[in-house]
């Protein structure tokens, strides 16, 4: 999906007085278990994010099968526990804890084709300064 069109979903969701710092491209893990009981249909359980970064908080735009925007969640930082931010060389995996119980286990894309909205420092380093990080 292009890049614009995406930035564009992220700012219809978002309140009038709130800055967007960034986005990017993020993918649930493939559960290994699944993969094991049902072979290649355990793809079907993957799970596609756009995840948006604001001044005010976190959006969560699921993406359905064929690609198009399905879903959207929207954390104040208050409303997250903490994060836990691993290494990695393509896809950077994170971990959001949030105050109602619920975790989310994500790899944010970090390299790829240029259409591909990616994490860049200044999303990382921002998402740290407002959530308690995890080592």
């Amino acid at each position: 999906m292009d890049k614009d069109k995406v930035k564009e979903n992220i700012q219809k969701h978002m309140e009038q007085d709130d800055v967007l710092i960034g986005f990017f491209y993020a993918q649930l893990a493939l559960k290994i278990w699944l993969f094991v009981l049902i072979g290649p249909f355990a793809a079907f359980s993957m799970k596609f994010y756009f995840v948006g970064v604001t001044s005010k908080g976190i959006h969560f735009h699921r993406l359905n099968l064929f690609g198009k925007f399905a879903d959207h969640d929207f954390f104040e930082y208050d409303e997250i526990e903490n994060v836990k931010i691993g290494k990695g060389l393509l896809q950077r995996p994170m971990k959001f804890q949030f105050k109602n119980g619920r975790n989310l286990k994500l790899k944010a894309q970090l390299k790829g084709v240029e259409k591909v909205a990616k994490l860049n420092e200044v999303t990382q380093v921002y998402i740290e300064n407002n959530i308690t990080v995890l080592e």
